[in-house]
């Protein structure tokens, strides 16, 4: 027999439950809305290297973000970066990427670096993942870096 102790108890277990699976479930779909990458073979961009400094910058502070690509085709044609941020150990994907246009700098190279810089104006620890895509829509790996970014 069941008394109300248990029952509430019954009641704030299933809600618990309920809040991870709507959780869950919420980051699954923000993981999937991303461009996947191609599978890897001939034609493919692949990125490697990525480099942030300082890893640790302050409010307003440029940080520089490089990586290198290789791509047999040499037809990359963007980049993306797409900025996330964890703020009071809640994870926020970003929903717009900075979108560098490449064909003018580094189209018809097989091997290049790509580089850029952003800025934050508020404090936290940034999340970076970046990839590079070419002119038949091939996507590379993608690779993450994370920045801290302070008041002082």
């Amino acid at each position: 027999m069941l008394n109300s102790n248990d029952g509430r108890r019954w009641r704030r277990g299933g809600k618990q439950v309920m809040l991870a699976g709507v959780i869950a479930c919420t980051l699954s779909a923000c993981a999937s809305w991303r461009i996947k990458p191609t599978v890897a073979g001939p034609g493919v961009p692949i990125i490697s290297n990525l480099q942030v400094e300082p890893v640790k910058a302050r409010v307003g502070e440029a940080v520089k973000v490089t990586f290198d690509f290789e791509d047999t085709d040499a037809d990359v044609v963007e980049a993306r970066i797409f900025p996330s941020e964890v703020r009071e150990w809640v994870y926020t994907p970003a929903f717009a990427p900075k979108i560098l246009n490449l064909k003018t700098d580094t189209y018809g190279l097989a091997i290049g670096k790509v580089e850029t810089s952003l800025k934050w104006d508020s404090e936290g620890i940034r999340v970076l993942e970046v990839f590079v895509v070419d002119e038949q829509s091939h996507t590379s790996n993608a690779l993450r870096a994370r920045i801290a970014i302070t008041r002082w």
